[in-house]
């Protein structure tokens, strides 16, 4: 299974992809839908692999992490959370 998640060496990159397939079914292409999963991906990532307690990690994402946008000139938009290691040591 992919991962949604890159680095580079100062950050943590959880990604949401709005269509990851591409639009099936009645699947939009939504910078909405992107920001979603990018908020759930980080989520999973600061708790399962962090061990943060979701209430922490969410008042974390809200307060010190940034979102950009990725993508949005194909079918499928993206969007991405930075995620400071500097925060973590």
């Amino acid at each position: 299974m992919w991962k949604a998640l890159r680095s580079n060496a100062s950050h943590w990159l959880p990604i949401g992809l709005s269509d990851p397939d591409g639009p099936v079914d009645g699947q939009q292409t939504s910078l909405d839908d992107a920001m979603k999963a990018a908020v759930r991906n980080a989520m999973a990532f600061l708790t399962r692999d962090l061990g943060m307690d979701a209430p922490v990690a969410y008042a974390y994402l809200s307060a010190a992490a940034d979102f950009q946008v990725s993508q949005v000139v194909d079918r499928t938009t993206g969007v991405h959370a930075l995620v400071r290691k500097a925060d973590f040591r």
